[in-house]
């Protein structure tokens, strides 16, 4: 119906009735006005219009008398149980983001509209619609309070819930006016101020948390005045020197404007953390043992000095140092004292260098040193010699003196080298150059040490190859019966038939398997070797025949690959007493729990063993009972100088007879004459090995000289 052709007499109510879509147009033009509601489309924003419309029509019909109409001005309607139209109007606008005033001003919109539709159709009202004016008014009012008190009801329903969600996180959360005044603060914040909601808010931050206040302010202003966010972390002194580190997150709070009318903040607590991530970062750069640099952080600092002498134009020395006679400590005294050593020397390394140098362990017994503007090759050696000095001094540990010296390799910047790998490559070559001279010096890199290092890196690839190309023989040493002149047992000692031609001698290559890791697999390859040649041997006699076998202290000390052990005592167990270990004195020393156990596992697999090189260790008498030792072997050193030193012999004469009061078998090795076996054999001593009986041979013909008897030279 068209407003302006409506008839005078028509009523408030069908105007309303008839003019629906009238009214909703008017609306729509009034509504878009608010902020709130400028952005919503058009059937959101008539959502619940239509109903209130019906609501207001249904309560004019409903005829009123005085009292009533007098009862209803008084206040609103009593709340019903279900819904009115405006409640769910009002939950709506809550949910969107509208504010109180904003739904005000749409039911002022409503009654504008209606109105003035209504002021347009008809000339001026009557005393009737007077009345019927009054109790529109009224009706709009009812929807507008009930609208209203939704409104509250469920606004305080989020706020509850939002400071629940709050709450319930361990985070410290505070809003704040831009004057610091404190106008929100979660549980976690009330509880660490201690204090109650009522009692914070108003207050200000300062006021509250002076050391967070002042560690923030100037952050709290950046986000008034740019209206992002700020974010970072604050470390706050305490009492007794000690510090808590928080992390925050300062969001800023517009208003209907667009301006900063107060800020947000989240505050967390990562003293925690942050002491979590320094451990994280010390276990990933730090050595554990020596609290030096790592090899990662070495590169790290290698890296940026190394940028720093290119714009510079100064040189850089690292020295590679490798610590002389430290696996002999380690073997003799265990690992708690290697490590104790080891901490010793970072300190008198780090001791001869300037704070801003770098000293870093890179490996067991390997150290670096980074030296930074060195203006003069002189004083690279100073250094040099100064820590080698500092690391012949004897270090008292445990009560006990240990001696060790330092190999040192210095390669410079640019001349050897221009990125990290290439100088700590050349500085390890040098550095192995002074190790083969005997150790306690010095070298600088040179052309020649690369070529040295080449040729080394390929014996080591040789190497590698060798097991697998079968390029490795056993041979067998015989070990004569001085009395019978019988041979009972041999030595297995490996040879290697290199791709050059030469016949390679154990001396040549054994330390570079130890180095490698090498050793683990060749050492089991002889294993099973030599019990297949026991087994031989046996058979051809008739009578067991012992095959004594090189257990390398590297390999027999270490942690072995998972399953390598059992796989030995498997070996062992297909011939119960045809194998003999000949350990070194150090292996007895390393007096761990994992080593007795290991020992006590051979042994029950029918192992028996031989201290290689007795005298010139450090073997306590002891250890010879407590492992159970079958079998002691004077050292050819002693041997050979039996006639042309008295204290030789008297020592050889002095094991001899302390080891068959301890049960223990004596073999003497490196037997060359027929005088040194008469003295033996004089002395009591119970086997012999050496040149005058035989040299090592391969298995065929050593299973000729067993059968056919012989036990002297051939």
């Amino acid at each position: 119906m068209d407003p302006n052709n409506a008839p005078a007499s028509i009523s408030l109510v069908l105007f309303i009735e008839r003019n629906h879509e009238q009214i909703l147009k008017q609306w729509d033009i009034f509504a878009r006005s608010i902020p709130s509601a400028s952005r919503l489309d058009r059937n959101i924003l008539r959502d619940h219009a239509v109903g209130i419309l019906r609501t207001i029509t249904a309560d004019l019909r409903v005829t009123q008398n005085s009292p009533e109409q007098s009862e209803k001005s008084e206040g609103p309607a009593p709340s019903s149980v279900q819904d009115t139209q405006a409640q769910l109007h009002a939950v709506d606008r809550v949910a969107v983001g509208f504010t109180i005033d904003d739904t005000v001003s749409e039911f002022c919109a409503l009654r504008a509209s209606i109105l003035q539709l209504w002021k347009d159709a008809i000339p001026g009202p009557t005393s009737y619609e007077t009345n019927e004016l009054i109790r529109f008014n009224e009706a709009i009012d009812q929807a507008l309070a009930e609208s209203i008190t939704r409104f509250t009801l469920q606004k305080n329903d989020m706020t509850s819930r939002f400071d629940t969600l709050l709450s319930s996180s361990p985070d410290l959360c505070f809003i704040c006016a831009l004057d610091g005044a404190l106008i929100y603060a979660n549980g976690p914040m009330c509880a660490h101020l201690a204090q109650p909601p009522d009692a914070i808010v108003g207050r200000t931050l300062e006021a509250l948390w002076p050391e967070l206040a002042s560690g923030i302010s100037s952050e709290l202003n950046k986000v008034s005045e740019s209206r992002e966010s700020r974010r970072g972390e604050v470390e706050l002194a305490l009492l007794h020197g000690e510090s808590l580190s928080y992390r925050y997150v300062l969001l800023p709070v517009l208003n209907s404007a667009g301006k900063v009318d107060s800020i947000a903040a989240t505050v967390r607590n990562i003293s925690e953390l942050a002491e979590s991530e320094a451990k994280v970062y010390k276990n990933a750069y730090y050595d554990s043992v020596t609290q030096l640099p790592n090899r990662a952080l070495l590169y790290d600092r290698l890296e940026h000095d190394l940028r720093h002498a290119e714009r510079t134009g100064t040189p850089l020395a690292l020295l590679f140092i490798d610590l002389d006679h430290f696996k002999e400590v380690n073997d003799r005294s265990g690992h708690a004292v290697g490590d104790q050593l080891l901490q010793e020397c970072a300190q008198r390394i780090s001791t001869c260098v300037r704070r801003d140098d770098t000293v870093a362990r890179v490996g067991g017994d390997e150290f670096t040193v980074t030296l930074s503007d060195m203006r003069s090759v002189v004083h690279v050696e100073i250094i040099a010699q100064s820590i080698l000095s500092e690391l012949t001094r004897p270090m008292i540990i445990a009560g006990f003196n240990h001696m060790v010296s330092g190999s040192i390799g210095i390669a410079v910047y640019p001349h050897d080298g221009t990125v990290p790998d290439l100088l700590l490559s050349n500085a390890d070559h040098a550095m192995y150059v002074s190790k083969e001279a005997g150790g306690n010096r010095f070298s600088f890199f040179t052309a020649e040490m690369r070529e040295s290092a080449w040729a080394r890196l390929k014996t080591i690839d040789e190497l590698r190859q060798a097991l697998p190309l079968g390029q490795l023989e056993v041979y067998y040493q015989p070990i004569v019966d001085l009395v019978s002149g019988a041979i009972v047992k041999s030595e297995a000692l490996v040879r290697w038939h290199h791709p050059s031609g030469t016949l390679m001698m154990p001396d040549a290559f054994i330390e570079l398997a130890e180095q490698t890791g090498l050793i683990r697999a060749i050492d089991a390859w002889v294993l099973r070797e030599a019990v297949v040649h026991a087994r031989d041997c046996t058979m051809l006699l008739g009578r067991p025949f012992q095959i004594s076998v090189n257990k390398s202290p590297v390999e027999l000390m270490s942690a072995g690959t998972p399953g390598s052990w059992e796989s030995d005592v498997e070996v062992l167990e297909t011939a119960p007493g045809a194998i003999a270990f000949e350990i070194t004195e150090g292996v007895l020393l390393n007096d761990s729990a994992a080593m007795r156990e290991r020992l006590a596992t051979l042994k029950h697999a029918g192992v028996q063993f031989t201290i290689d090189d007795f005298g010139i260790g450090y073997s306590s008498m002891s250890y010879l009972k407590k492992f159970k030792i079958d079998f002691l072997k004077i050292d050819q050193t002693f041997v050979k100088d039996l006639f042309s030193s008295v204290e030789d012999g008297i020592f050889a004469e002095t094991i001899i007879s302390m080891s068959h009061k301890l049960g223990l078998k004596v073999i003497a090795e490196g037997v060359e004459t027929e005088e040194q076996r008469n003295w033996l054999k004089a002395m009591g001593c119970d086997y012999g090995q050496g040149f005058l009986f035989s040299r090592a041979v391969p298995s065929g013909r050593m299973r000729e000289l067993i059968t056919s008897g012989q036990g002297r030279s051939y």
